[in-house]
């Protein structure tokens, strides 16, 4: 595994040039969801009346602070959140 930058990957999923392979998530009110639904990826929109079905959503705030992300040998990225929450991201290709 190699380290790979949360800027980096924040401003290309900015760019549209990240898509979804896998996320897990836990919380106490729902327990545990997972799923492996290939999805676009964006940054979650101010007002939640501008999303989107089969957008998969992040904070801004999931790419600093607490976390970390690294390169996988099969050129996926995983980032890891927090301990209850990650995500493995597929890259596109530039334009």
């Amino acid at each position: 595994m190699k380290t790979f930058r949360r800027d980096r990957l924040l401003r290309l999923v900015e760019a549209g040039r990240v898509r979804l392979a896998d996320a897990y998530h836990f919380d106490d009110m729902y327990g545990a969801s997972r799923t492996t639904e290939d999805m676009p990826v964006a940054i979650n929109p101010a007002d939640w009346h501008d999303r989107k079905e089969g957008v998969c959503y992040v904070h801004a705030s999931d790419f600093n602070g607490y976390g970390r992300a690294w390169l996988n040998e099969n050129g996926t990225v995983t980032l890891i959140v927090h301990s209850n929450c990650n995500y493995t991201f597929r890259l596109l290709p530039a334009a």
